[in-house]
């Protein structure tokens, strides 16, 4: 009998999924791991200041209403989170943070609300996205970021993002999803212990980082996100 060969990518997929099913199994006969124990003890709307260097500092609401907020916040189902909008001389920036302890949500289910796919989803287009984007600030080499541009009705915002599990920044597809051996890297890098604490980070501007780096009240709010955890500073934790 002839033997039958199948294309490369499909067997990957088809050795990975095995490996994540006996995986999956196994888990339930080991004991419950604790995760990786919660790194910052200060909670984030205090973090943050309220104005830096001529910035004045807002709180935003998640949602335009009462009931989107709350139907967001079972979505995300999030510890906390911190949505601050900072203005100076008609330029602005926001800060979007939230945090999840650990064991509290899959990275998975997180990887469905980056602005790849909700932004895009509320009518926003990608205009241009680099995967990977190195940030340095403060003498510090953040975690690789995801830098995008969108526009929505005459509206540009240029968007960086990092989501961080278990200390270690999450490396996406170039359709936004979580890759095809992401499950098997995860188990190489965290074990059977799939129960890290997860931040999504988001900055956001009409203006060009270029320009905000430039800005001393911007470097002091990205010298703040630099302290978030061991995956967002190389001089923390070595990927």
């Amino acid at each position: 009998m002839a033997s039958v060969r199948l294309p490369v990518p499909l067997l990957v997929l088809l050795v990975a999924s095995a490996t994540a099913t006996v995986a999956a199994f196994a888990i339930q006969f080991l004991p419950e791991q604790t995760g990786s124990k919660v790194t910052r003890n200060v909670p984030l709307r205090a973090l943050f200041p309220t104005s830096a260097f001529g910035w004045q500092g807002r709180d935003l609401p998640l949602a335009q209403t009462e009931s989107a907020v709350d139907q967001a916040e079972k979505i995300l189902r999030f510890d906390e989170f911190i949505f601050r909008s900072y203005q100076k001389q008609g330029l602005e920036f926001s800060v979007y943070v939230a945090f999840w302890s650990p064991g509290r949500i899959a990275a998975r289910e997180v990887a469905f609300h980056i602005p790849d796919k909700c932004w895009v989803a509320a009518g926003w287009k990608r205009q241009s996205a680099t995967y990977d984007h190195p940030v340095a600030i403060g003498g510090h080499t953040l975690a690789p970021a995801q830098l995008r541009q969108f526009s929505a009705a005459g509206s540009v915002q240029n968007v960086l993002y990092w989501h961080i599990f278990n200390g270690n920044a999450i490396i996406y597809n170039r359709d936004g999803s979580p890759s095809d051996l992401s499950m098997l890297t995860d188990l190489a890098r965290h074990g059977l212990n799939l129960k890290g604490e997860q931040y999504f980070i988001r900055v956001s501007s009409s203006t060009s980082f270029e320009e905000l780096f430039k800005d001393e009240g911007f470097v002091q709010v990205m010298e703040l996100i630099a302290e978030l955890g061991p995956g967002m500073s190389r001089s923390l934790r070595q990927f």
